[in-house]
């Protein structure tokens, strides 16, 4: 077994039980682009389920929505109710399962440690040079692959894409996916430690918050 493979298997060993889909529907026109998730989001299987999303709700739905945007779309969904500012609103991780260990439970963290040190790894490199070592580059390139391949699926539509913060934008770079009917807002941080609501961000954030109120109308 080749090391493409071997991290193939640890990844699909370890979807079973944390991969988190990403929230997309016929009807979405916004499509925020985060890192991987996290402890909150495998207990709900929704991306942005803990104090993320909830600063990214109070943002585009007002200061009395403290709801996570990933609970309130995951309720939506089940309901199948009319709601046009939830319709266009969707979620899209660059990697479906967490790359920290937190959420892993521990014989999970012991039977796939190679692949999970390779993602933690990759998670804090700020670099934009390639990575040198083996096992790096085969779950980088593992990484990639499985993005890209989403990203495939939205090229005929016309959608606005937001990355949210360093590492999303890095990977949507990386991915080199791109399409006329698409829009791309730039530089909006992740919405952690409530960094949408600081004055140097409001810009980027404004931007977003523009491109909500066109697409639920």
């Amino acid at each position: 077994m080749d090391a493409s493979e071997k991290f193939e298997r640890q990844y699909q060993a370890l979807a079973k039980n944390y991969e988190v889909p990403e929230v997309i529907s016929s009807k979405t026109k916004l499509i925020f682009i985060l890192e991987s998730p996290h402890v909150a989001e495998v207990k709900n299987g929704v991306p942005v389920a803990g104090p993320s999303g909830a600063t990214m709700s109070k943002k585009l739905f007002g200061p009395d929505y403290a709801k996570p945007l990933g609970l309130l779309l995951k309720k939506h969904r089940e309901e199948e109710l009319e709601r046009p500012s939830l319709d266009v609103v969707g979620l899209l991780n660059v990697c479906n399962i967490p790359m920290q260990a937190r959420p892993y439970a521990s014989e999970d963290l012991e039977s796939n440690r190679e692949l999970l040190d390779c993602l933690g790894t990759i998670r804090t490199s700020a670099k934009k040079t390639p990575f040198k070592d083996e096992a790096l580059v085969k779950v980088n390139e593992l990484l990639l692959t499985k993005f890209k391949n989403r990203l495939m699926e939205l090229i005929d539509r016309e959608v606005t894409l937001v990355p949210c913060g360093r590492f999303a934008q890095k990977y949507f770079e990386l991915a080199n996916v791109s399409s006329d009917k698409w829009t791309i807002v730039q530089d909006v941080p992740h919405p952690s430690y409530n960094s949408w609501s600081r004055e140097r961000y409001q810009e980027p954030v404004n931007r977003v918050v523009d491109a909500f109120n066109c697409h639920k109308i």
